[in-house]
This record gives C-alpha cells, sequence and structure tokens, in this order.
C-alpha cells in the first residue's frame, strides 16, 4: 500500500506542469545573427600538404593498429596431421 501511494505521487507530481516556451524575441535574434554571418567569408581552403600530412598519419596509424593486433593475436599453426585433441591410447579419454 505504501508503495502504492509513493508511485501515485511521483506520477502527479507532474500534473498541471506546461511545456517550456521561448522568449518572443528569440528567433529573430537567430535569424539576424545568421543573416550578418557570411558564410562563404568563414570558409577555409586546406591546402594540399596538409592533406598529404593528414593521410600520412592515418595511414600510420593504420599500420600500426594491426602491428598491434598482429604482435597480440599470433596466429597458431597446428601440423596438418596432428589433431587439438590428443587421444590416450590406454583408456581412449580425451584429455
Amino acid at each position: 500500500m505504501e508503495k502504492e501511494a509513493w508511485k501515485d505521487r511521483i506520477m502527479g507530481s507532474l500534473e498541471g506542469a506546461k511545456r517550456a516556451e521561448p522568449g518572443t524575441h528569440l528567433y529573430d535574434g537567430i535569424r539576424a545573427r545568421l543573416k550578418a554571418a557570411n558564410p562563404a567569408a568563414q570558409m577555409h581552403v586546406v591546402r594540399r600538404p596538409y592533406l598529404a600530412l593528414a593521410a600520412a598519419f592515418l595511414a600510420l596509424l593504420l599500420t600500426a593498429n594491426i602491428r598491434a593486433l598482429a604482435q597480440r593475436y599470433p596466429e597458431v599453426s597446428v601440423p596438418p596431421d596432428t589433431s587439438i585433441y590428443q587421444l590416450n591410447a590406454a583408456n581412449f579419454d580425451l584429455y
């Protein structure tokens, strides 16, 4: 009974709550700032040496990650004529 009253109090706490509304001049201010900012003046061209440097860094990073993973998980080679399960010839138990 106590839990039900607690649940009802929690669920009823939002009754009468209104949705938040922005100020009347908020959207006008945002539109004015967007018109004042010239998007063409803010754009910058990335020069070719920086792109080449970024591509080289990305290639180096990928190579280092692949090499680290290869060292972390080396390939386990099992000769083709043997099994990973060894058979005990005395009583044929797998161990």
